[in-house]
Formats: structure tokens, sequence, C-alpha cells
């Protein structure tokens, strides 16, 4: 029988992982959460986790500093986004030790969100939790795996040709492919932009998912396509002839592709791939280099670092200005297809720069975002934005309103 204090604990570590697919398989979680059998059950838990979180954002149409509102950025920006837990505390102009104490009480608060998601009819407020069908012991000494945080953070100055790279996997490869009787047909398109991802990543990738396709298909032809696909680069790996299913993964496969999931999504991909009853085949879309510069003009660095870690790994190539005199001389250097502004900077009011913007042939049909901590979006868009967002500002809703604006250029 599982206790309320030892789900919270559990709870507790698989956010502390929540990257981290080996810690995630072995969860006591993944088991009460019904997808312990699973061949991505590490991923699949990591949703589970990441869209509970996400609820909490459903019930927020609250003041910018409500306490409704600081649990989910709270929950949002440590687990989610990673922050340590000094970031979030200054984020939040608050010392760690008192973080510390609202960041139990989230958590709280997230366990009963999950405790009712799963296990409606039972009484959160007893001693214990439900207990499962076939409840396991939690594995023991597990080491936390850390070997690929570094993908996170690739500068877009790390990138990878595909056209170059493919062949070098392939023949890595066939050695493993004739001792199967598999033929591999390329077929890339040309003129492919570069990718924004590590190589050593791709090459593992494309490496683990030919090693699975090569397993499941023996004896068969295996096709490795790319192409472009807006601003990104789509590959497929599958059979030629649809094909019965070869049955369940092996739990070799399931280990590979859960690594393989982990490496994408790090790399600010993703990564679909078939189940059990359909035949093999593997869609990886990977973010290309050919981005839209934004300029933000901020005079906050810590705010402008945020937003640049906010877009590493998207279609967004962000050039950050601290004051009004770069920000007008990048305008004429790069020309951005968006601009995110600030308003309170001490050079130059945000208004009067958003009225030179305006006026300026280069900007003045450019999209502009107001992205300030004052209650000002009515007045903002009076005066010629596009957009508003509030600070502290949030990845997901930064990524989408540059993500419509975006879409409203393309109409």
């Amino acid at each position: 029988m599982l206790t309320r204090k030892q789900f919270l604990k559990h709870l507790r570590e698989a956010l502390n992982h929540l990257y981290d697919p080996k810690f995630l398989r072995q969860s006591p979680l993944a088991e009460l959460f019904g997808v312990a059998d699973r061949f991505d059950t590490s991923s699949h838990l990591q949703n589970i986790l990441t869209e509970a979180i996400e609820t909490m954002k459903t019930e927020i149409d609250e003041p910018l500093h409500s306490h409704q509102r600081r649990v989910y950025e709270l929950l949002l920006y440590r687990y989610i986004e990673q922050f340590s837990q000094k970031e979030v505390a200054d984020q939040f102009d608050i010392s760690v030790r008192h973080l510390r104490r609202e960041q139990e009480a989230a958590l709280e608060a997230l366990a009963y969100r999950l405790w009712e998601q799963f296990y409606p009819e039972t009484e959160v407020n007893k001693n214990s939790a439900p207990q499962t069908a076939s409840a396991q012991t939690p594995a023991t000494d597990i080491l936390v795996n850390d070997e690929l945080a570094w993908l996170k953070n690739v500068p877009l100055e790390s990138t990878a040709d595909l056209q170059q790279t493919l062949p070098i996997v392939l023949d890595l490869i066939r050695p493993l492919a004739t001792q199967h009787k598999v033929s591999l047909n390329p077929t890339i398109a040309d003129n492919l932009p570069r990718l924004v991802i590590h190589l050593v990543a791709l090459r593992q990738i494309l490496l683990n998912l030919l090693t699975v396709a090569i397993n499941r298909l023996p004896e068969r032809q295996i096709i490795i396509s790319a192409q472009p696909d807006n601003w990104e680069v789509q590959i497929q790996v599958r059979g030629k002839h649809r094909i019965s299913p070869a049955g369940s993964f092996s739990d070799q496969q399931k280990a590979s592709l859960e690594m393989t999931q982990q490496m994408v999504k790090l790399s600010g991909g993703r990564l679909i791939l078939s189940g059990d009853d359909a035949p093999f085949k593997a869609t990886l879309n990977l973010p290309a280099l050919e981005q839209l510069p934004v300029l933000v003009i901020d005079d906050n660095a810590d705010t402008l670092q945020l937003l640049q870690r906010y877009a590493t790994g998207t279609r967004y190539r962000l050039i950050a200005a601290q004051n009004p005199e770069q920000a007008l001389s990048l305008v004429d250097q790069l020309r951005p297809q968006i601009v995110v502004l600030d308003v309170m900077m001490p050079q130059m009011d945000g208004w009067e720069l958003l009225g030179w913007l305006r006026q300026h042939p280069i900007t003045e049909h450019v999209p502009i975002i107001v992205c300030t901590i004052l209650a000002q979006e009515e007045l903002a868009l009076s005066l010629g934005a596009d957009a508003f967002i509030p600070k502290p500002v949030q990845r997901q809703d930064f990524l989408a309103t540059l993500d419509r604006q975006v879409e409203m250029m393309a109409t």
C-alpha cells in the first residue's frame, strides 16, 4: 500500500529526473499510472507529468502575481524548463529558502491534481494512495543519467549536414544490414538546409532507428527519405512495401527507441514511431538552420538570455539589443522579421521606440510584440503593436505568440 507521503516523494523524484529515461522507466509512478508495460514508458510518463503541470494553467484567469499563477510558473520553470532553484528564486525575487517552501506547496497541489485524475474516487486526504494490481518495488541505487544534458543547449553554430552525415551512417550500419539481408535505399532531396543538432546526436539517432528497422524488416528494402518541411527537415525510415507487423518490440529495442526519443526531444525535434501492431515506420522532424531573425530589445541582460534560451532549437534566431541605439543599428543590418520590445528602458521610452519602428521603412510592416511588466496591452495595441506578452515570460506563451505572427505573415 503506497502512502500519500510516498506518492509525493516519487512525484518529486520523477520531476527532478523528468528528462532521464532510465530513471522514469523504473519510477513507481509508471506502474501506478498504467504505462509500465509500454515500449515508450519514459516518454509517456514524461508527457503525463508535463501535461499535469500544464493543466494548472487552465485555471489561471487571474492577476499577474496571483497565487495560482505563481504555482504554475514555479512548476513550469523548475521542472519543465529545468531552471535551478536560484534561477527561479531570482525570477520571483525571493530567497532560495522561501522558494523551497513554495516549491513544496506547489508539488502538493500537483500531487492532488494527479491523484484526482487517475483515482477520482479515492480520498486524497487519507493516509494511503490506491494500490495497483501488481505494485513493484522501486529500483535501488539508480544512477542519475546526465549524459544527454548537453544536448539541450547546443549553439546554432553547431549544425549538421544530413547529405554528408547520412552516407557515413549507412557505411556504419551496412554490415548489420547485410547480415539480415536488408537493402538500404536513401532518397534525399537536393539542397537540404543544415540541421540545428549536434553531429554526434544526429548520427546516433539515425543509427538507433536503422538498427531497429533492420531487425524488424529482415530480407526487406528500407527506404530512408529526407525533405524540407517548413522550418524543419523531415526524415523517414520505413519498409518499401507494407508487411505484417513483426510483433512486440524487444526490451532492447524499447530501450533504444526510448533513448532515441530523448535525444530527439533534447535536440528540439519530434519523433513519431509505429506501434507494435503496425509495420515499422519512423518519422523524424529536426529543426533547420534557416531560421527567422527576431530582434529582441530589452535592457535586462537576464531577460535577453532567458528568451534566447527559449528559442534554442526552434525556427527562431534571436538577436539581442540592450539599448535603442544598438537596436536601430541592428534593424538596418539584419532586417528582422519580428521585433520583441520592452517598454521600461532607461535610455529611451519603449513607446517612443515603438513609434519610431512603425515609421522606419524596414520595420513599418514587421510584427512588433510588446513584452513588459506593465499591464498596458490595450495601449500597446493602440500604438501599433501586433501582440502583447506580460512579464515574467513563459516559454510556451512566447513561442506561441511568435508562431501566430508567422502565420499571419503567411496569409
